[in-house]
């Protein structure tokens, strides 16, 4: 298999058109073999575990039939006290927003991928206990994995139906996965890039042996490829469907999990009903609605109204008033969520390391969470966050608020001051209030700040681009490992290249070696050893200042139950064992 790595060239005329993408100027918007989740824009299928399991090396233990058979789909915490699921009823979901495509190669708004969550099915799913747990099998109902853990062989579950009848097997699982990159597939649209996400760049093949065995062939080891598996990105798709919708499979997707796409509506919002032949079981909920609210205070309006019952993406402002609402419950998540500056050492002057370190010792951080996320965040470190693998809280000094540290930083760059930086950030959510709190900070200590406020499709075009010098972002561990976080910086991603630009410089080749070697260990314990390596380097250089580690709250009317939390608040929602009460 050749590696599907995206040339480094402008979309085609047909992309743009067909999912919207607006124009870009010097550099495609895709460059490069991935994006970030949280860019769609981040972070995992939990539900029932069917099965006996081969654990791989870097995951201990996997469920098996008697542990997960019959268990409730949820990371902990679960919001609401079952006391026994009910069948029926329509869930009202307010997103953040709804792209234009649910191609799963190239969606755009969480609330596109959160249909396409609840729309597909994968190989593997999330932990049914921890968010960050090994995990379990979905439509691979076991594996094994070879000693140098290069080969992994799939047994993949009978009877499992897609939405159109059609039987799911090897072969149609193959097609799904190599797709994006085979140009000769009649679904096939240049651009189509997510599969990075699930790994194929380190793919050597993944062929079906037989009707129901997969095996998958990888380059180097991948101590994350289980988890990977369970990114929206790596749905399975009816071959039926893409041979007869080709590329619009984008706004009619079938696939074979617990809901069916009955609806959709680009830009607005998609309606979901139950698919009774589900392998895992026919879900709690008759029927579920989608809809997009990019203007925050009309959702907060249809959250108090009634209107909606389900909002994972609620306005910050408003969630202590909505925890003194009587009829809503709202439920704060792990802190899986970073927010960051990205730090663009393309564009002078933020290739001088006194600059970027001016920068992180002057941005409040306390005063952040207090007053733009209202507490509900923690001081972050680095990339990799408290719940995750080699989280490293030693390290924390590095972001303590200290002004005459960034003054003597500001004076060692050698610069005169005011030293002037452009801050680009979205129009939507906190970016705004937060870019005017980081721009006073920044300014007291002899920089001159200039706010780019921009729309998602110019910013992100800007930032991919390469033309940003300061910009915020945030990264959700979808995938519940932290090589999903810390890969922003290998040379073979769009944000190494374009967002930091740290693929320019040397320090690229020590984050690629060391981002490359914690990927390839499955020992644990030498897996951390790297990690704290390569998150000293971080803070050395300093491609990104961290923020905050987010602990997104999600808001539900009081009946709604069994959702997953943690998954929710790092933008996975899954409602295929969520109930009305």
């Amino acid at each position: 298999m050749k590696e599907g790595r995206m040339p480094h060239k402008e979309l085609s005329e047909e992309l743009r058109q067909k999912y919207k993408v607006p124009d870009l100027t010097r550099r495609a918007l895709l460059r490069g073999t991935a994006a970030v989740a949280s860019v769609a824009a981040l972070n995992s299928l939990l539900a029932a575990c069917r099965g006996a399991a081969t654990p791989a090396p870097a995951e201990p233990t996997v469920a098996g039939a008697g542990a997960g058979a019959n268990a409730a789909p949820t990371a902990a915490p679960t919001a609401g006290a079952v006391t026994g699921p009910k069948q029926g009823g329509t869930l009202v979901f307010a997103a953040e927003s709804m792209g234009e495509s649910l191609e799963p190669g190239l969606w755009n708004g969480f609330g596109a991928s959160n249909v396409i969550d609840n729309v597909g099915t994968t190989l593997t799913r999330p932990s049914s206990g921890e968010w960050t747990g090994p995990a379990e099998p979905g439509l691979a109902e076991s594996w094994a994995i070879s000693d140098d853990g290069l080969t992994y062989t799939f047994r993949i579950r009978q009877g499992a139906k897609f939405h159109d009848g059609t039987d799911v097997d090897a072969h149609a699982i193959v097609r799904s996965l190599t797709r994006q990159a085979n140009t000769e597939d009649s679904s096939y649209v240049e651009g189509l890039y997510m599969n990075a996400e699930y790994g194929f760049h380190n793919w050597e093949s993944i062929t079906a042996e037989d009707d129901f065995t997969v095996k998958l062939v990888l380059k180097e080891p991948d101590a994350a490829q289980l988890h990977r598996l369970f990114h929206p990105a790596s749905i399975v798709i009816s071959p039926k469907a893409l041979d007869q919708l080709g590329s619009d499979i984008n706004t009619k997707l079938v696939s074979a999990g617990p809901f069916m796409l009955q609806n959709f509506v680009p830009g607005q919002e998609a309606t979901l009903v139950a698919f009774d032949d589900y392998w895992g079981g026919r879900p709690k909920l008759d029927k579920v609605v989608i809809r997009g609210f990019p203007d925050e205070g009309a959702m907060l309006a249809a959250i108090e109204s009634g209107e909606v019952s389900l909002a994972p993406y609620p306005p910050a402002t408003a969630v202590q008033r909505l925890q003194n609402a009587e009829h809503v419950k709202v439920e704060q998540g792990p802190p899986l969520i970073d927010l960051f500056l990205g730090l663009c050492a393309l564009n002078a002057p933020m290739d001088n390391q006194d600059v970027r370190k001016a920068i992180n010792y002057a941005v409040n951080r306390e005063n952040l969470i207090v007053a733009v996320l209202h507490g509900l965040g923690e001081m972050p470190v680095t990339l990799i966050g408290p719940t995750e693998l080699g989280y490293d809280a030693s390290l924390a000094e590095m972001s303590r608020y200290d002004v005459d540290k960034a003054k003597e930083h500001i004076e060692a760059s050698g610069l005169s001051t005011p030293i002037k930086i452009e801050l680009s950030y979205e129009n939507n959510r906190f970016w705004p209030q937060m870019a005017e709190l980081i721009k006073s900070d920044l300014e007291a200590v002899g920089f001159s700040i200039t706010l780019d406020k921009l729309d998602s499709g110019s910013y992100w075009g800007k930032v991919l681009g390469g033309q940003s010098q300061l910009n915020m972002n945030q990264r959700s561990l979808w995938v519940p490992d932290p090589d999903n976080k810390v890969r922003l910086l290998h040379s073979s991603q769009a944000m190494a290249q374009n967002e930091t630009g740290v693929a320019a410089f040397p320090i690229g080749k020590q984050f690629d070696d060391l981002i490359d070697r914690g990927r390839s260990e499955s020992d644990p314990e030498k897996r951390v050893e790297i990690y704290k390596e390569l998150q000293k380097s971080i803070l050395d250089w300093l491609p990104y200042v961290m923020l905050a580690y987010y602990t997104k709250p999600v808001v539900m009317a009081k009946n709604v139950m069994g959702l997953p939390v943690a998954g929710a608040s790092t933008e996975r929602v899954f409602l295929e064992n969520v109930w009305l009460e």
